[in-house]
């Protein structure tokens, strides 16, 4: 499948993108940030207004206090509909750093290096970014995401644990 990668510099996709990742999330893909963003009410379920959630999301750019800035990535096919997105917070602070935050992709697609395409652009773009390094997180379960992101170098440092009160 032919497809192009682009960065998205508006909010003009949002439902597009909301709309994408509702259809292509798994139980597994939850990890403590869909937690602490809402996305999630617990390691096991996400929210009932996970769409209302994410629009708000994205169309603020996760941008709470002016020291971090959403890049979004997205593949797309030849119709533009979007097949794979990878959006990545970049934090200002002591250190500069990225969080990986999400990388979703058509599950058809799996297999296909459209994930790589995707992950290679970003790491190729950040060093322009002028960050120290890249963090990500990713559910206890998601076996497949991890040897992803292990094949790129990323190491464990941390396991995260919830109490709900």
């Amino acid at each position: 499948m032919n497809y192009t990668t682009k960065w998205l510099d508006n909010a003009i996709r949002t439902e597009e993108l909301v709309d994408f990742f509702i259809t292509h999330k798994t139980d597994s893909y939850i990890s403590h940030s869909e937690i602490i963003y809402g996305r999630a009410l617990d390691a096991n379920h996400w929210s009932p207004d996970l769409k209302t959630i994410l629009t708000k999301q994205f169309e603020s750019g996760f941008d709470e206090d002016q020291n971090s800035k959403l890049k979004i990535l997205i593949a797309e096919n030849g119709d533009r509909k979007i097949v794979g997105m990878l959006i990545f917070n970049i934090v200002n602070g002591f250190k500069n750093y990225a969080i990986l935050e999400d990388m979703l992709l058509d599950g058809s697609l799996r297999g296909q290096s459209l994930g790589s395409t995707l992950l290679e652009k970003a790491l190729e773009e950040s060093k322009s970014w002028n960050i120290s390094f890249m963090m990500l997180e990713s559910g206890t379960d998601n076996a497949g995401a991890h040897h992803f992101f292990n094949k790129y170098g990323f190491k464990k440092v941390s396991e995260n644990y919830i109490l709900t009160l």
